[in-house]
């Protein structure tokens, strides 16, 4: 029996990192911005171990350099050239990465050691920006043909011509088509569903 609860707990001690606790939990929870997964929350906190141990063996760190030396650490065509330059200054890589962590311990360390929770993500609504999107691009795209189609006399024209797209959804039960922006506002789109 280890007399820590976790990687993350045996890592941070043996580091002398544990006043990363609260950062750790603060991004979970997103206090004061963003809230990051488990997997962005271990990337951040394997490159916070590289930030440190570069700092220690004099090597910049400035900007994103960590970061992106921890990127293409994960990179197959990458990762040998900055492994050999990481080991040539001075960084214990070999011991560094035994000590990264993964996404699943820092769950484990969040919920069980530290005790943190948060609130559930609020449902996002991002379907009906999309289906506006999409019937913009299309309209656009289709615009963009029709001109095409009337500047080589294939379709005549008085005007300007610009087509218009309207996706609509239709029941495959009574054969009711209605444009979907209608159907989101009656919260239906058919008598089926009666």
């Amino acid at each position: 029996m280890t007399e820590y609860g976790c990687k993350v707990c045996q890592v941070l001690d043996e580091r002398d990192l544990k006043e990363m606790n609260p950062e750790l939990v603060a991004r979970w929870t997103g206090e004061g911005g963003k809230r990051l997964g488990y997997r962005r929350l271990a990337d951040w906190l394997n490159t916070a171990l590289l930030r440190r141990e570069m700092e220690i063996v004099g090597m910049p760190t400035g900007g994103d350099e960590a970061r992106s030396r921890y990127e293409r650490l994960h990179d197959d065509d990458t990762a040998p050239a900055v492994r050999r330059l990481l080991k040539r200054g001075g960084v214990a890589l070999d011991d560094l990465g035994d000590d990264f962590v993964s996404y699943s311990v820092v769950r484990t360390h969040l919920q069980d050691c530290l005790g943190a929770s948060r609130e559930p993500s609020p449902p996002s609504a991002w379907e009906p920006g999309q289906l506006e999107r999409l019937e913009a691009y299309a309209a656009s795209e289709a615009t963009d043909a029709v001109r095409s189609l009337r500047n080589k006399g294939q379709l005549k024209a008085v005007g300007e011509v610009e087509a218009v797209v309207t996706i609509a959804v239709a029941c495959s039960v009574c054969g009711t088509s209605v444009p979907v922006a209608d159907a989101l506002a009656a919260k239906r789109f058919c008598e089926c569903t009666d």
